[in-house]
C-alpha cells in the first residue's frame, strides 16, 4: 500500500505548526527543512495561504500550510497539509453557524468550506504542474482545523481530478460536513483511504453536534484511549497524538477502539433516570440518541437534513420539526421523543418535569439550542486552556 503510516503523518501534521510556533518565516523555514529536506522542498513558492479566523472578526491572510512534491525515497507521492487555528473555538460554537456546498455538491459547515475555498486557487495551480510528474499518491495531511481541510481538500480532489484518489489522514479534526457529504466523500475516496484519529477526551472531534458527522461515515476510524470522561485540553494537542500512534501500525490503532453502542443500549440509556452531567461521554450519547429518536419520527432523517440543508430554516429549526412531526406519529413515537427530551434536560442540569403535552415545536427548538448553548461554553472553556498553555488548535 502507499499510504504513510500513522506516525509519518503525525509529524508532517504537527510540524506545520512551526509556522505559528517559532517567530519568524524564515525560522519556521529552516526548521522544516532540517527535519524533512531530505524528501520535501519548503519555501514560499509552495506555501498555501488562508484566510483565517472567527465570526464576527477581521480574517486575515496567514501561512496555513504546504503542497509539497516528494523527493529522494518519497518520490512519486504528493502531500497537502494544512494547519490549525487559534480562531477554532469561534468557529465552532457559532449558533449561527450556516451550510454550503462542497466541490461534490454535499452540504458542509461553511466556515471551513471558505476557508479552503480561499486555498483553492494555489491547490489548484499544484494540481496542474502534477500532470508533468510521474505521481502515484496524494495525500491530505491535517490536524484540528487543519483536519477539517485536509478532509475537504480530499473530497475536492476527488471530485474535481477524475483518475486520482487522495488518501485523508486528519488527527482531532472536528465533524466537517452532513450525512450526505461524509457518505459522498467516504464513497468516492474510499474508506480504506481516510484515516481519522481521536482521543477519547479530545473534545473537539465531538463538535460541531449532530447532524454534523464524521468522515468517513462507514469503515473504520481510529480511537485512541485517554485517560478519564472529561475533555483534557493536552489531549488535542499533537504531541500527545504522535505519542498514541508512534509504533503502531493502521490494524494496531483499529484494535483499540471501544465496542459500538448499538440500538438497545442507546435505548436503555434513554431511559435510564440516574443523573448524569456534561461530560465527554454523555456528548457522545446524545449524538447516538438523537439520531435514533430522529430515525423514530422519519426514516432516512439525516438525508432528508442532508438535502434541506440550505433552505432558510435552521438546521435547529429542521431538527425540531422532525422530532415534533414524531409526536404526531404515534404515543411509542411521542415517547421516545420525550424520552430524548428528558435526558437532554438531565444533562443540562434542568429539573423541569416534562410530559407529551409539552413538546412543541418551540420548547423542543428552545431544548435544543440550550443543549447547543451548554455545549459550546463547555467546548470554549477546553479550548481556551489549550490555548492558555501554548497548544495549537
Amino acid at each position: 500500500m502507499a499510504e504513510f503510516t500513522a506516525y509519518q503523518a503525525a509529524v508532517l501534521a504537527d510540524d506545520v505548526y512551526a509556522l505559528t510556533r517559532l517567530s519568524t518565516l524564515d525560522q519556521a523555514m529552516k526548521y522544516l527543512k532540517n527535519e524533512h529536506g531530505e524528501v520535501f522542498t519548503f519555501g514560499e513558492q509552495n506555501m498555501l495561504k488562508g484566510r483565517t479566523g472567527g465570526p464576527g472578526i477581521i480574517k486575515c491572510r496567514t501561512a496555513f500550510g504546504f503542497t509539497l512534491l516528494g523527493q529522494g525515497k518519497l518520490t512519486g507521492h504528493a502531500v497537502i497539509l494544512f494547519r490549525g487555528t487559534q480562531y477554532l473555538a469561534d468557529w465552532l460554537t457559532n449558533l449561527n453557524i450556516s451550510v454550503s456546498r462542497s466541490a461534490s455538491g454535499q452540504p458542509l459547515h461553511d466556515g471551513f468550506n471558505r476557508a479552503f475555498k480561499s486555498m483553492e486557487p494555489k491547490l489548484a495551480q499544484f494540481m496542474a504542474a502534477l500532470a508533468s510528474k510521474q505521481v502515484h499518491s496524494i495525500h491530505c495531511i491535517g490536524h484540528s482545523l487543519g483536519g477539517a481541510l485536509a478532509t475537504i481538500c480530499g473530497d475536492w480532489v476527488s471530485s474535481s481530478y477524475p483518475g486520482l484518489t487522495p488518501y485523508v489522514y486528519t488527527y482531532g479534526s472536528p465533524r466537517v460536513g452532513l450525512h450526505a457529504f461524509a457518505a459522498c466523500c467516504t464513497k468516492n475516496i474510499g474508506a480504506e483511504r481516510i484515516f481519522r484519529a481521536y482521543h477519547k477526551t479530545d473534545i473537539v472531534p465531538c463538535i460541531p453536534i449532530w447532524p454534523y458527522i464524521h468522515t468517513p461515515s462507514s469503515g473504520r476510524d481510529y480511537y485512541l484511549p485517554s485517560p478519564g470522561i472529561v475533555p483534557m485540553a493536552e489531549y488535542h494537542g499533537m504531541d500527545h497524538y504522535i505519542d498514541s500512534v508512534i509504533d503502531r501500525d493502521w490494524d494496531t490503532l483499529a484494535g483499540l477502539r471501544e465496542a459500538e453502542r448499538d440500538d438497545n443500549s442507546i435505548a436503555n440509556w434513554l431511559k435510564d433516570k440516574t443523573p448524569i452531567g456534561l461530560t465527554i461521554t454523555s456528548i457522545e450519547w446524545l449524538n447516538r440518541a438523537l439520531v435514533y429518536v430522529l430515525e423514530k419520527c422519519l426514516n432516512g432523517a439525516a438525508w432528508v437534513i442532508s438535502k434541506a440543508a440550505t433552505t432558510s430554516l435552521t438546521l435547529m429549526d429542521r431538527l425540531a420539526y422532525i422530532l415534533q412531526k414524531g409526536v404526531n406519529i404515534a404515543e411509542t413515537t411521542s415517547s421516545w421523543v420525550l424520552y430524548l427530551m428528558r435526558k437532554i434536560l438531565q444533562v443540562l442540569g434542568m429539573n423541569r418535569v416534562v410530559e407529551t403535552a409539552d413538546l412543541t415545536h418551540h420548547f423542543i427548538r428552545s431544548v435544543l439550542i440550550n443543549l447547543q448553548q451548554k455545549i459550546n461554553q463547555y467546548v470554549q472553556s477546553v479550548l481556551s486552556k489549550i490555548l492558555v498553555k501554548g497548544r495549537a488548535v
